[in-house]
């Protein structure tokens, strides 16, 4: 019975998985929504920094929000209710907004970096479609950069959804990679079958965010998320680090979702 339990709640967490913009004719367009004055209209990510900036960014949070690469550098933009069209009658209006969120800069292929950007931001946007659902209390999402280098970009969201009833924790990811300005899968990285709890975990991958007191907790949802491997779509649920993959399974609502990591080689 509370094997069930634990599978229905499983297959509720993943309709958060699903994208809003990989359904077009369902979502709004962003400019119909987001004011026309806002930085994320503004090519704000191909300004250059200067060096006192730079020495700032360097003395803050250069491993998480910054990073800069040979053809390229990454820095922190940020959405709040400020930059979004207020309805008349303040119905669906979520309180309280902040979703930080990375631009890459100075590209040499100015219309590739728009582009790239571009996929970034409607990966924060449209997760949970914010642009329709906004019947929430407080939405915050934070990122981490992962993985940057002249092939791929990959970046960690995490975040909280507090609504009328209780405070959600979420996680997402995208990776990109630069030269084909393709949105990658897990596939592309790494092969998961049904040996995956038996055979690598704990053995090649490890929990290194967990949700329960006892670790072994964490494995029936691991068990579901493998079981139900190939019905999701696998472009939001891992990142990349170093030669390592992050895989991110979902939970029940208030815990959110448990990190596995691990090589990627088998």
């Amino acid at each position: 019975m509370s094997i069930l339990i634990i599978f229905s709640i499983f297959i509720f967490s993943l309709c958060s998985y699903i994208v809003a913009d990989e359904n077009k004719n369902n979502v709004k367009e962003v400019d119909e929504i987001i004011n026309k004055d806002t930085m994320l209209k503004n090519d704000s990510s191909s300004k250059s920094i200067n060096a006192a900036d730079e020495k700032e960014i360097d003395d803050t949070f250069p491993d998480k929000w910054y990073t800069k690469v040979k053809s390229y550098s990454i820095a922190p933009t940020e959405l709040t209710n400020i930059d979004m069209a207020r309805p008349d009658d303040n119905s669906e209006w979520i309180k309280s907004l902040i979703i930080k969120y990375p631009q890459i800069y100075n590209l040499k292929d100015i219309e590739k970096e728009k582009r790239i950007n571009d996929m970034i931001y409607k990966e924060v946007l449209y997760y949970h479609d914010i642009l329709d659902n906004r019947d929430y209390i407080d939405y915050s999402a934070d990122y981490k950069i992962m993985e940057a280098n002249e092939k791929n970009i990959s970046i960690l969201f995490t975040g909280e959804i507090n609504d009328q009833k209780e405070a959600n924790r979420f996680a997402h990811a995208i990776t990109i990679d630069v030269d084909s300005e393709k949105k990658l899968e897990l596939q592309d990285f790494y092969h998961i079958d049904e040996s995956f709890v038996n055979d690598y975990l704990f053995v090649k991958f490890e929990i290194v965010e967990n949700n329960f007191e006892d670790i072994s907790e964490n494995i029936p949802f691991i068990e579901s998320y493998i079981e139900l491997y190939s019905q999701i779509p696998h472009a939001k649920d891992f990142y990349i680090v170093g030669d390592n993959i992050g895989i991110i399974v979902p939970t029940h609502n208030s815990m959110g979702y448990i990190l596995l990591q691990g090589k990627m080689g088998k």
